[in-house]
């Protein structure tokens, strides 16, 4: 590794700034004359507001305002964003008395304080008449859609006869595994702080999508896209929340148009639980066909998954489990369950958490049955090119990870028979085992580098730090080309001012960042070589990354001579040389730029024109289960991932431990409940939505395969930030099962089950 430059363990370029609490997210900014809002929301599950009671609201003092759907602007509508648009969803609260789902906005209390604006709020009375509600997957009155007819762009993954395939194998395995609806609960709150300039809005708030958002609001208020403007410079954790534009940013810029001030909106966490996307509830049906040496003959994996009444939210956790293994024949479909919710969305590995879950425990279950370890039987189906299209993978080293793992783990001293390992007191131990995959995403992106005279270089380029470390990852790639500490170099991103900020989500930022980053840099370098060899006729190699060197604002020629870049420069009449280049991958659509720059997803992969694409790992699980209280303890997790080249490994690893914990989380606490008298999300906080802590985190332990993908992207790099969460849950629930000889169905795992 070098000790600066891609691949290195370069401390991060903002953790100083962070730890000293100087980044200003959406909430922090103090604007003159600055008010509060907050909203209302509704209490039942579905309905109509028959009366609305606002008198003592709008009586208490301070109180600028009461908006509700009797007064509140009506706006133009947006579309869902996968329905073309920029929304998390397409239904806008308080638009009419109509109630779709509980915990949707009523009314927005608008004042000097934030303890006025919550005063209020508090005396907001409404009266309904209630529908009927359906908020469970099998309740009565849910409806039902074939994703593939309802949305054609999320097709379903065939291959042969699958039904066929597995009836006439020898050894079948079916089971059907369900996963509970999650939220994301970011430690920064859903906050936005809007302010207008005349006919221009300016909009401060933590986004993965400041795009979206800007051209969002463009579209709801008929304005121009040069009038708004969405400043998202930190993000106090997304993981799928933030992806699109949600209603409490247009009521903060209503308000502040209303009463003519900046307004600050937080959202409280009971109400986050109702105003943006969360994980789908569903249901895995799997079936699988090997023969008694258990090679796989066929699979069948048939989902139902949650969405609103109003959106068609798409789960495709089958185009990742179709490339999985050397599938002969392969059928996964998904059948979209509407209920009165508010637009289910992404949440950290949004589709493979819980289909990695049923397809793991399935795999798991069949290496029981043949008699085969675990590891070897998913090296043995390990596929060589993609079962679906056929195409060759742009690079996979699944089995890599498995051996690589189980070496580190441990996996040799594992017992197979379920429930025959124990420590003296009685404790049973349980090692478990999954592997996962996750697509390789790319989008567009436009990044511009700027080398000032004095050696100080400016970045912009499309993507946000939601403390995954991007902004790590781009001053490292400037160092790999320029030679510039990364401490140095000033990097603006999340600004609607440098388009397109295509929306961070779905690992796709190294990937996305990384090539035009490069490719600006490296233009910006034969610029300044060609300036200083018409300046002082030396022979500058521009061809060679270690020849130009910025510390001191020197360039350094090939011959080892010198020359100051301010003189080089000056010469020239300049203070500064540019380089700017555009991101690109093999099937990137024409248009792709276009519909990012107007907030679209504009997604490549993980289907290239010659190849599939995806980052791969393993995952092992050592769990300890009491004698007496049966609460599974996961006590060692060991990981080893494929995700082509380690921009920085200091960030790629944190992004790995924070993904085990997820995995922690969802196999063993976390749930959004849902009690079908009242509707909505019950357990509001986190106090009762369990999220693991330092104690549920013993030993984790991560490695890379560390080989570039250049197929992918001409770096080399893929995702990593959602495959750490891909098998996680499904290792933990295997190494359950190999403890208790009890097969769990469904997360979370509880003690209860294991009673």
């Amino acid at each position: 590794m070098r000790p600066m430059g891609i691949g290195s363990d370069t401390q991060r370029v903002d953790g100083l700034d962070k730890v000293m609490g100087r980044p200003l997210y959406g909430a922090d900014r103090s604007l003159a004359r600055m008010v509060y809002a907050t909203p209302v929301t509704a209490t039942i599950g579905k309905g109509r507001i028959r009366r609305l009671d606002t008198v003592a609201a709008e009586r208490v003092a301070g109180v600028l305002a009461v908006l509700t759907y009797r007064n509140m602007d009506q706006l133009a509508p947006i579309a869902f964003s996968f329905a073309g648009g920029q929304a998390i969803q397409s239904h806008m609260p308080m638009q009419s008395p109509d109630i779709l789902y509980r915990g949707e906005a009523i009314a927005l209390i608008v004042a000097e304080t934030s303890e006025s604006a919550a005063e209020a709020a508090s005396l907001v009375r409404a009266d309904y008449d209630a529908l009927p509600f359906a908020v469970e997957l099998d309740a009565t009155g849910h409806a039902e859609v074939g994703q593939a007819k309802a949305a054609p762009y999320f097709p379903d993954f065939v291959q042969g006869d699958a039904a066929a395939a597995i009836d006439a194998a020898p050894v079948q395995i079916e089971a059907t595994y369900l996963s509970a609806p999650q939220h994301q609960n970011p430690m920064e709150l859903l906050s936005t702080v809007a302010e207008w300039r005349g006919r221009d809005l300016i909009v401060h708030e933590g986004t993965q999508a400041a795009q979206a958002m800007k051209e969002g609001l463009v579209i709801q208020f008929g304005l121009n896209s040069d009038n708004v403007r969405v400043l998202a410079p930190y993000v106090g954790g997304g993981f799928g929340l933030r992806g699109s534009i949600s209603p409490h940013t247009t009521l903060a810029a209503i308000a502040s148009r209303r009463v003519g001030r900046p307004v600050k909106l937080t959202v409280p966490r009971a109400q986050m639980f109702h105003a943006s996307s969360f994980r789908a509830a569903t249901e895995h049906r799997l079936r699988i066909g090997a023969d008694n040496q258990g090679r796989l003959l066929g699979g069948m994996h048939l989902v139902r998954a949650q969405t609103s009444r109003f959106d068609l939210m798409p789960y495709t956790g089958e185009e990742t489990t179709s490339r999985m293994y050397a599938w002969p024949a392969y059928r996964g479909a998904t059948t979209l369950v509407q209920l009165d919710c508010q637009t289910p969305g992404f949440m950290r590995a949004p589709m493979e958490m819980a289909s990695f879950f049923a397809l793991e425990s399935t795999i798991d279950e069949l290496a029981e049955k043949v008699g085969l370890d675990p590891v070897a039987l998913r090296i043995q189906n390990d596929a060589k090119v993609d079962p679906i299209t056929g195409k060759p993978f742009s690079s996979r080293h699944l089995t890599e990870c498995l051996q690589r793992g189980a070496a580190l783990f441990g996996w040799d001293r594992r017992v197979a028979i379920p429930g025959s390992m124990r420590l003296a007191d009685g404790t049973r131990i349980g090692y478990g085992v999954a592997a996962g995959a996750y697509p390789a995403y790319i989008t567009p992106a436009l990044a511009k580098v700027r080398l000032n005279s004095d050696g100080r270089v400016d970045v912009s380029v499309g993507g946000h730090e939601m403390g995954q470390g991007i902004r790590t990852a781009i001053a490292l790639v400037l160092a790999e080309e320029l030679g510039v500490d990364p401490q140095t170099a000033t990097i603006t991103i999340g600004d609607t001012q440098f388009p397109p900020q295509h929306v961070t989500s779905g690992s796709t930022g190294a990937a996305t960042i990384s090539v035009p980053v490069r490719d600006a840099a490296i233009h910006l370098r034969n610029t300044l070589a060609t300036l200083a060899t018409q300046a002082r006729g030396i022979q500058f190699d521009n061809t060679d990354a270690t020849s130009l060197k910025l510390d001191g604002a020197i360039l350094i020629g090939s011959d080892g001579r010198s020359e100051r870049i301010a003189d080089i420069l000056r010469h020239h009449g300049l203070d500064h040389v540019d380089g700017e280049a555009r991101g690109s991958a093999p099937g990137m659509k024409p248009d792709a730029f276009q519909q990012a720059a107007l907030g679209k997803v504009a997604f490549s992969g993980p289907e290239f024109p010659n190849h599939v694409a995806f980052s791969f790992i393993a995952q092992f699980v050592e769990v300890h289960i009491a004698p007496r209280m049966p609460r599974p303890r996961v006590v060692r997790m060991v990981s080893v991932v494929d995700c082509g080249r380690v921009l920085s490994r200091r960030t790629a690893t944190s992004q790995l431990y924070g993904g085990l914990v997820w995995g922690i989380g969802a196999a063993l606490s976390e749930a959004s409940e849902v009690d079908p008298r009242y509707g909505g999300f019950l357990n509001n906080n986190i106090a009762e939505y369990q999220v693991a802590v330092n104690a549920d985190v013993r030993r984790l332990q991560v490695e890379f395969i560390d080989v570039a993908d250049t197929v992918f992207c001409s770096v080399g790099a893929k995702g990593v930030g959602e495959v750490a969460c891909v098998g996680a849950a499904a290792a933990i629930a295997n190494a359950v099962h190999h403890a208790t000889g009890k097969r769990i169905r469904h997360l979370p795992i509880r003690m209860d089950d294991l009673i």
